[in-house]
Parts: C-alpha cells; structure tokens; sequence
C-alpha cells in the first residue's frame, strides 16, 4: 500500500482561519484540526507524513523520554522570553511535575504515556488539594500545551495530550481593584523612603515593574517628556512591542530626581545599582501591612487606569496608553465610566 500523502488546508472564521491536516487512505478523505497557526499545521503535517513512514518499514523512533527531561529541555529552548515568564513556567512545571510524581508515577518516566484526563485532573486540583483561579489554570494549560507542542516538533509526541482541553471560563463582570487617593496617602507615608519615588513612577505612568526596573536613560526623553518601553537583551516586554509613555509633571520631576546615580538604569536599588525584583515587592508588602490595606505591586497600574478612566479619559486612550492589544482587556475599567455613558445616550436626544 503507498504512504498516504499528508497535506494542510484552512477554514475561514470570523477573525483569521483554522488550519488542518488531511491525508487519503482507500480512497477515504481523513482530517484533523490543529488549530489557527499555518505554521503548526505544517509541522504537524511532517510529522503525521513520518508517522505513516515509520508504520510502513518499521523504523520507530525508540527514544523515551521521561517528563523532568522534556520540562528541562523545553524551557532551555525558550530563549527569547524574559526571565518572569520562565519563572511562572518554572512554577507551573514544578506543580505538574509534583503532580504526576504523586498521582501518575508511571507516567513521568515517559511522556508517551501521560494521557489528556491526567492533564485535566491537574487543572482542578493541581497538588494537595489546592483549587486555582480559572485564570490561572489557563495559563498553566498554555504552558503545557506550549511544552507537549514542542514535544511534538522533536517528534517525541505524534499527538500532544493537551489537544482540545477547554479552557476555563473567565468571569466577564471582572472589575479591577485599585488604590484609593486615601489608600496612596498611606502608602507613601510607611513605605521606606528610597521606594517612593519607584512605586510613585508605577502609579504616574502605568508600566509594569519589569518595565521600570530595566529602563535604560537611553530611553528617557526628558525634552519631550516621555519615556519608550522598549525589549532589550536582558528584558522583553510583555507584549514584545515598543511603546511610548507620556510623563505627567509628576512623573518627570520623579524621573529628574534619578538623574547622577547610575549610568544605565533610570531607577536603583539602595547601593545604587539594578533593582532586585524583590526588593520593591517587600518594601511594599510592609507598607500594606502598616496601613491595613490589601494590594500588591500591580495594582498601581490599575490605579493608574482605575483615575484616568474615573477622571474622564477614554477607555481608548487607557488602552494606548497600558499598551493592551486587545480593548477587552481594557474594559475591566468600563464601570468606572457611568456618568459619561450617561452624557453619551442622552445626546440622541438633543435637539
């Protein structure tokens, strides 16, 4: 019997297409769904073309390979991304592999052998007995399938077991948490000295703390009173994407006041040299505590958001200026907004 030739094709939806592969047998047109990248399909036609290869002279591949060794070799690959995403990869990992270790032993020593269900099982209740937010069970599936799908390129997998595990539903009425004027007053009076101007900087601008931590002078314009986000070579942006942050009067005399310290960085730790990550978290976390409010270091990029959008400034301009992609992500502020939708219907009506 000749080897069934496999191909790809697409189906078109409303945003974008879905690719597949296809392949005869008898005269029997067979599909199957990859999912929205031409690329992938491709890789996946290869490697089913190897599989029907193999199935006819018996050359099967032999080599087992067991869960820790994929985890380790799959995170060596990533060497684009920043070090906050191989940490949170690091942590899913370590879960799954904690996981599998407990439940399905036999399974970690070869990758083959992990089935879809143990996968699912993970995601309700990853370890002792946990329960993880349907967010974060979504990025721990991005993750795996991420890995499984490499595993799949090596031609360790002929299929990943993550195929078509359904995420979770995200709660759409989700509304941001922000810092109150009230809440701000006391943040700046407990947190220790050196931080302020740091976490003010988050509250003014709106970046991130990777962001702000690994701003380079270079990208400081203080003529033109704005700052660029930009990737380098020891961080990449969130969304890989340069953008360009206006600076309030506020935030510039903040951005002034760094001016002599270090050459490179924009903000210091207390030796004056780059932040440790942890270093703004901690001084934070006690400055929580002492006034008794809930929060975490992100949460001044919703409070920057939070009082534009409070103040009257448009949910587009918001996005623009997070440098969300999408302006879903951008509406967990639309409740913030009541009145000016108000303003908007009642001009139907306006003579």
């Amino acid at each position: 019997m000749a080897i069934p030739k496999v191909g790809i094709y697409s189906v078109p939806l409303k945003k974008g297409k879905s690719w597949g592969i296809r392949w005869n047998i008898d005269g029997e047109e067979r599909k199957e769904i990859i999912g929205t990248s031409k690329k992938q399909a491709e890789k996946a036609a290869t490697v089913k073309q190897n599989e029907f290869f193999n199935n006819q002279f018996g050359e099967h591949k032999t080599e087992v390979i067991a869960l820790d060794t994929l985890i380790k070799e799959f995170i060596k690959s990533k060497r684009s991304v920043s070090p906050s995403t191989i940490a949170r990869y690091n942590n899913y990992f370590n879960a799954f592999n904690a996981f599998m270790i407990k439940h399905f032993p036999k399974a970690t020593k070869d990758i083959t052998s992990i089935k879809r269900h143990y996968i699912e099982e993970f995601l309700i209740k990853p370890f002792d007995d946990r329960i993880w937010a349907p967010k974060t069970a979504n990025g721990a599936l991005a993750a795996i399938n991420s890995m499984f799908l490499y595993a799949v390129r090596e031609e360790y997998l002929s299929k990943a077991p993550t195929k078509s595990i359904e995420h979770f539903q995200l709660n759409e009425n989700t509304e941001a948490k922000y810092y109150t004027e009230d809440e701000l007053k006391l943040i700046w009076k407990n947190v220790t000295p050196h931080w302020v101007d740091f976490l003010q900087a988050l509250y003014y601008t709106g970046a991130r703390k990777g962001e702000l931590i690994n701003l380079w002078w270079e990208n400081v314009n203080l003529e033109k009173k704005y700052i660029t986000i930009i990737s380098t070579k020891e961080y990449k942006t969130k969304t890989g994407e340069k953008r360009t942050v206006p600076l309030n009067p506020s935030a510039l005399q903040i951005i002034k006041r760094q001016k002599g310290i270090n050459d490179k960085y924009v903000f210091t730790g207390k030796e004056g040299n780059k932040i440790n990550q942890d270093k703004p978290y901690r001084a934070l976390k006690t400055a929580l505590k002492k006034g008794k409010i809930e929060g975490n270091i992100h949460k001044f990029r919703h409070t920057f958001a939070s009082h534009l959008v409070i103040a009257g400034e448009s949910l587009y301009a918001v996005k623009e200026l997070l440098g969300h992609k999408d302006i879903k992500h951008t509406m967990i502020y639309a409740h913030l907004s009541p009145n000016k939708m108000q303003s908007v219907v009642t001009k139907l009506f306006e003579s």
